[in-house]
């Protein structure tokens, strides 16, 4: 009796478990396609070189699935591309020490009197429009350059390291309601952060 009853909450755990694999293979297909439609930002072919006596920082960006990127300019939000590059020395004990930092921006909105997408360029008068968003950040964003200082001041067979943090960022928002809600994210897509290993 003892042996057919374990018997029988050995079968009925079984089914359990096949039916609680069944239900979550299932949830995990029926969520698969919004988690990949999910836009975000992504490194292309990050480079540091030596150009005329300059550390310069090479690489491109790119959007995956901008539909969600695409709504929000078309729903009136203002955007900015916000690519912080720093260059830290390595050290064994001590943190690392930042040698040198720079900023690239840009603004992107949704023009509805010509219904076109605008890049403006940081620090220039440059304005870039398209119909297609996919095309207009593909040529504007596949080539970004950083002058990162001196290559003098690199020291040979030292450790170094290249920090890369990239977000797109609503340019909108007022600085109190930065300060008051400061644990909030005001990132349309999540920041990504990349970082480049190398000795001299």
């Amino acid at each position: 009796m003892k042996a057919e009853t374990s018997m029988i909450k050995a079968r009925q755990t079984a089914l359990l478990s096949t039916a609680w694999r069944g239900l979550c293979l299932w949830l995990a297909f029926l969520f698969l396609p919004a988690a990949a439609q999910a836009s975000s930002l992504q490194l292309k072919n990050m480079v540091l070189d030596n150009q005329a006596g300059s550390i310069m920082a090479r690489f491109g960006i790119e959007l995956i699935a901008d539909a969600q990127v695409e709504e929000a300019l078309h729903n009136g939000i203002k955007l900015k591309l916000i690519c912080k590059a720093s260059l830290y020395e390595h050290k064994d004990i001590w943190l690392d020490s930042e040698m040198a930092g720079k900023t690239y921006t840009n603004k992107l909105y949704f023009d509805s009197l010509s219904n076109l997408f605008v890049l403006e360029k940081q620090g220039s008068n440059k304005i870039f429009k398209n119909k297609s968003l996919s095309i207009l950040l593909r040529e504007e964003w596949r080539n970004i350059i950083l002058d990162l200082g001196p290559w003098s001041t690199l020291q040979r067979g030292e450790r170094y390291n290249l920090r890369l943090k990239v977000r797109l960022d609503r340019t909108e928002v007022p600085a109190w309601l930065r300060n008051t809600l400061f644990f909030w994210s005001w990132d349309i897509i999540p920041a990504a952060t990349y970082q480049l290993d190398f000795t001299y």
